[in-house]
């Protein structure tokens, strides 16, 4: 997914060399160079992208809970949060993708220079693909699981197609 919303950025910029127009790398405007630079720059100083919650399963290699031998990887963080809360925009950007998975919930992903944040486990999207979000704006409401009352935001972080620990970026997550 990730690939294929450089190709379509990168195509959209209006790049046509087929060295420039690449999969693994965004060719960054200098707008968007500065937008990168401002997202690098807040490294570790980043809102959260809920209001409030708790970090409930954080990046990389994890135990199973049951089964102690197994190991799984995590590519993003998971937040846990209240119901009815709304995911919000870490920084400044262009919403790039909207996700949707058959019999699953919706996410949206933000391109903030050659930078994209992924908010996934939504139900309900307050943006469409080509808006221009701001800093704290809502994108939609995070999905609460009736059967267990659990409502959860998964979120990603990658430069271009590197995965990013969101712990490192967001402020205190």
């Amino acid at each position: 997914m990730i690939r294929s919303a450089i190709a379509a950025s990168n195509k959209k910029s209006g790049v046509t060399t087929k060295a420039k127009a690449s999969t693994s790398e965004f060719v960054l405007t200098p707008e968007a160079t500065i937008v990168a630079n401002n997202f690098s720059a807040n490294k570790g100083k980043l809102i959260w992208p809920v209001e409030k919650g708790i970090k409930s399963q954080g990046f990389g290699i994890y135990k199973d809970p049951i089964y102690p031998g197994i190991k799984h990887e995590s590519n993003g963080v998971i937040i846990a949060t209240d119901s009815g809360a709304k995911a919000r925009a870490i920084f400044e950007g262009e919403v790039i993708a909207i996700l949707s998975v058959p019999g699953g919930n919706k996410g949206v992903q933000i391109k903030h220079g050659n930078f994209i944040s992924t908010y996934y486990n939504l139900n309900q999207l307050f943006v469409k693909k080509g808006d221009k979000v701001a800093t704290k704006q809502e994108l939609g409401t995070v999905f609460t699981n009736t059967a267990n009352g659990q409502t959860r935001l998964k979120f990603y972080l990658y430069q271009n197609t590197s995965k990013l620990n969101p712990e490192e970026w967001v402020y205190q997550l």
